[in-house]
Order: C-alpha cells, then sequence, then structure tokens
C-alpha cells in the first residue's frame, strides 16, 4: 500500500514535469486523520530530484518537531489553510507561468472569477458549469505572518477553493492528496483558458 509521503511525492514529480514547479519553488504538505501536526517539504530542494525523505514532520503552528532541517518558508500559509479548513488533508502550491503573470496583471481586481467552464466540476462539491468560483489575489510579501493573517481573514469571511499570490504562485487544497492534485488541475487548466482566451 502506498504511503502518503510517496503518493505526494509522486504528485510533486507530476507538477514538476507540467511544468508548474521549476527548480526549487512551491511547497506541498499533507496530515493524517486527527493529527494536528502535518508533513510539509522541505526548503531549498529541486522539485525534480524530491523524495519521500524530503518532508518535515512540523507541529501546527508549522515548527519543525526533532528536526533541525528548515521547512518551507511559506509553511504558515499551510497551517492556516489547515486551521480554516479543518476537513482538508492536503495542500498544495504551484509557480506556474499563467498563474504567475494573471496573477500579477488581475491583482488590481483582486480575483479571478471562473464562470461557464465545463471542468469547474472537477472541484469537489460543484455539480453544473453554471456556477462562479472566485478566486482571491493577494498581493506577494515576503512577510508571510502578515499574508498569513490577510488569507485568514479572507476565509473567515468567504469560502475560498483556491487563492493566488500576485506575480508568485497558487495554493489549493483537498480532502486528500487525489482530490488537492485534481484541484491543482482544476485551476491551472482554467488558467491557461484565460491567458490564452
Amino acid at each position: 500500500m502506498q504511503t502518503n509521503k510517496a503518493a505526494l511525492t509522486k504528485v510533486i514529480h507530476f507538477l514538476h514535469a507540467q511544468g508548474w514547479a521549476p527548480a526549487t519553488s512551491s511547497n506541498y504538505s499533507f496530515r493524517q486523520e486527527g493529527d494536528p501536526n502535518f508533513y510539509v517539504s522541505e526548503s531549498g530542494i529541486d522539485k525534480g530530484s524530491f523524495s519521500e525523505q524530503h518532508f518535515l514532520y512540523v507541529n501546527a503552528n508549522g515548527e519543525p518537531i526533532e528536526d533541525m532541517r528548515r521547512p518551507s518558508a511559506e509553511t504558515l500559509l499551510h497551517s492556516v489553510i489547515y486551521q480554516c479548513y479543518p476537513d482538508m488533508h492536503c495542500v498544495l502550491h504551484t509557480h506556474s507561468i499563467m498563474g504567475t503573470v494573471l496573477s500579477k496583471r488581475l491583482l488590481p481586481q483582486g480575483a479571478i472569477f471562473l464562470s461557464d467552464y465545463e471542468i469547474l466540476k472537477g472541484f469537489s462539491g460543484i455539480t453544473t458549469h453554471e456556477v462562479v468560483v472566485k478566486i482571491p489575489i493577494f498581493a506577494n510579501t515576503q512577510d508571510i505572518p502578515a499574508l498569513a493573517a490577510t488569507v485568514q481573514r479572507y476565509a473567515q469571511q468567504e469560502t475560498m477553493r483556491a487563492f493566488l499570490i500576485a506575480g508568485h504562485g497558487m495554493y489549493t487544497w483537498g480532502r486528500d492528496i487525489a482530490e488537492a492534485k485534481r484541484h491543482v488541475e482544476v485551476v491551472e487548466f482554467l488558467l491557461e483558458c484565460l491567458g490564452r482566451g
């Protein structure tokens, strides 16, 4: 039986192969049912050569547990997502070209609105293309605690399925690794549609 580490490593290699996780960019995490702590990707690892040993076990605040290695600089964003969405067990982050370009270009409007695309049904809970999905865009900053607080405030007011960081990339999540991967594919496909449309 494939472990979560093995399953997520396979997904990371898939995302890298799509060009959505170049070089050492992007970060990923998963947590076990009933465990407030989670596993997150180590900082500075090329995603094409990422392996199971590159996961760190961290507490709910994103602090390493008995590990001297450095987790992703954006681990706190994973913590906030898990706090806001207790049923979620995997968080994925991408750095696609289209997501990076569109998030920067459309930051002034604060969000991307997706509607009337059949693939929207790839999001859990959506059964028709006749729906509007709002993907908020947050300004990029190296102040991750401030960004995490912004994301948390937004999530307390509106339901999110994903979000973009301007000039940076996209975050989405799922109840398990497979669902999170599916949500990445939905968002990245639709970003391509918008960018080429």
